[in-house]
């Protein structure tokens, strides 16, 4: 299912259950919890995408497009929550976006590189996960081979206004490589000021 960016806005503000429903349909996860995380991810990832600098883009949903909400990685069981094409200068690039709608008050950066404590638990770094994707892709993808496109990641925390315990030391180098970021303003407009549309 192919939606431009306006018409997917359009849906996560007045059509998010079905949305939903769709989602479920074309990537066959139908799980209570996974439609619960896109119920409050779908809306954030719409208010990014609202910004001037994705007007061209389109939405695909489950496979490949301008923007693909949960591209499976070929060969993979891994599922990538969004991925934006695009172009830089030279060559064609892609970035892996992970959503993550979590709460993260009262997290605390983990003992190592790679772990964090999030809701009392010891997890992995989100950016970590982006990590795998990013580089399973740069060495496995066919497309990102052929094309000898770009590949980047980064992570966003569509609940939360703070990430400070997943930036602070010791994941300082992991997130200069595979930055978070979170629904404040400032966030989201350095997060895609520097996308433009495929062409």
């Amino acid at each position: 299912m192919l939606l431009d960016v306006d018409q997917f806005r359009e849906r996560t503000a007045y059509d998010l259950d079905r949305l939903v429903s769709d989602l479920q349909d074309e990537t066959r996860r139908g799980g209570a919890s996974e439609a619960s995380a896109w119920r409050n991810s779908l809306p954030a990832l719409a208010g990014v995408l609202s910004h001037e600098a994705l007007k061209g883009f389109h939405v695909h949903l489950g496979s490949r497009g301008d923007v693909a909400v949960e591209y499976r990685l070929p060969a993979s069981a891994s599922w990538a929550d969004v991925v934006l094409l695009g172009r830089d200068e030279s060559k064609p690039t892609a970035v892996i976006v992970e959503l993550k709608d979590w709460n993260t008050d009262g997290d605390r950066p983990g003992p190592r590189e790679g772990l964090v404590l999030h809701a009392e638990r010891e997890v992995s770094h989100p950016s970590d996960q982006v990590r795998g994707y990013v580089e399973y892709c740069r060495r496995f993808h066919s497309a990102v081979q052929e094309d000898g496109a770009g590949v980047s990641g980064c992570v966003f925390f569509t609940y939360a206004s703070s990430a400070e315990p997943y930036s602070a030391a010791p994941h300082r180098g992991l997130v200069a490589e595979y930055p978070v970021f979170t629904r404040s303003r400032a966030d989201v407009v350095h997060a895609v000021r520097h996308i433009a549309p495929a062409t």
